[in-house]
């Protein structure tokens, strides 16, 4: 589809009637006060979830197949359509290479294609030619080959994929020049930056770790977060989480501090990036309704999963509640 702000009301118009469908707060809250699985199971099915498909990975599955096809057929940008596709790619291409390594079956897995068909991505890796693949990608792999010639070390793998990743959707949110988009992925990139930072910090691992894990991509620099490395907990967040990033992840880092765990980190961060998306909500003319419709069914499938995967478990509800995200 090409680039028309013609199409913008159009396409806003289209997901603002699908907005109903979305599972709110309040129905995901029925669904993990239900009795058992089956009573959720149920529930789903009568929300209309994933079209009565057999069980809820199917279910969920469907939900993001249709939402993709939606995307397709609406996005009045080519260019966000490739970049709100290029995580998928670049999480299947680490799954590819995780399997392989281990001698096993892609067939294993369930994964969802992205700007690149998995089988493409299975060939290239399979048969140690990328000349299909994107050039960022293209890059890292070759790195990962040379590097693992000196060592085999896996880390490699996530570094690599995940600084190209960062340099593609970071050429191609240049190229769209949407400052919504802009907004939302600097965010992604300053607060992903900040929890890898006390990732590696949490494992002992020495400062150069982080250098070679940073991305590029926000607006706090490296020199910064390198900086932010050596000081206390007690002034963490005001040496390394600039400008609102400080109060916005205030909270979680509480919680970091009492349980050693990153999660409530996690939530927050896209927590808000989700709330930069529900600002937009309304804008007709711009790209925020479909970017937020999309953005939620990912989010709504995360939550499906995650409810239904603790009934299944028999882990407590109000676990469960402290720990789900919040939905669009």
């Amino acid at each position: 589809m090409s680039e028309t702000q013609s199409s913008y009301p159009f396409a806003s118009a289209r997901v603002k009637a699908l907005e109903p469908r979305l599972i709110t707060k309040e129905k995901l809250s029925r669904l993990i006060e239900a009795k058992d699985y089956e009573t959720a199971m149920r529930q789903l099915t009568e929300l209309g979830y994933g079209q009565s498909a057999p069980d809820v990975e199917a279910m969920i599955q469907k939900e993001l197949e249709d939402t993709d096809a939606l995307l397709l057929a609406l996005s009045p940008s080519d260019v966000f359509t490739h970049i709100v596709r290029a995580d998928r790619d670049y999480y299947n291409l680490k799954v590819i290479i995780k399997l392989l390594m281990r001698d096993q079956s892609i067939d294993s897995v369930v994964l969802a294609p992205g700007n690149i068909s998995v089988e493409s991505l299975r060939r290239a890796i399979s048969e140690n030619n990328y000349f299909e693949l994107p050039p960022n990608m293209t890059d890292a792999l070759n790195y990962i080959d040379k590097q693992f010639t000196v060592v085999s070390d896996p880390s490699i793998i996530g570094v690599a994929l995940d600084r190209a990743y960062a340099k593609e959707v970071r050429d191609l949110v240049t190229e769209m020049n949407d400052p919504l988009v802009t907004q939302y992925y600097t965010a992604y990139f300053d607060l992903s930056n900040i929890i890898a930072l006390l990732r590696v910090r949490a494992a002992d691992a020495p400062k150069e770790t982080f250098e070679r894990a940073f991305l590029k991509g926000g607006l706090i620099n490296k020199r910064t977060l390198m900086d932010a490395f050596d000081v206390s907990d007690d002034s963490f967040l005001s040496a390394a989480a600039k400008g609102d990033y400080s109060a916005i992840l205030a909270h979680a880092f509480e919680d970091y501090q009492k349980t050693g765990s990153l999660y409530m980190l996690e939530k927050t961060r896209d927590d808000y990036l989700l709330s930069l998306l529900e600002k937009h909500r309304h804008d007709m003319f711009g790209i925020g309704p479909l970017m937020g419709y999309y953005v939620a069914k990912q989010r709504e499938a995360a939550a499906v999963r995650m409810v239904m995967t603790a009934k299944q478990g028999g882990i407590d509800a109000d676990v469960v509640a402290k720990r789900l995200k919040e939905l669009y």
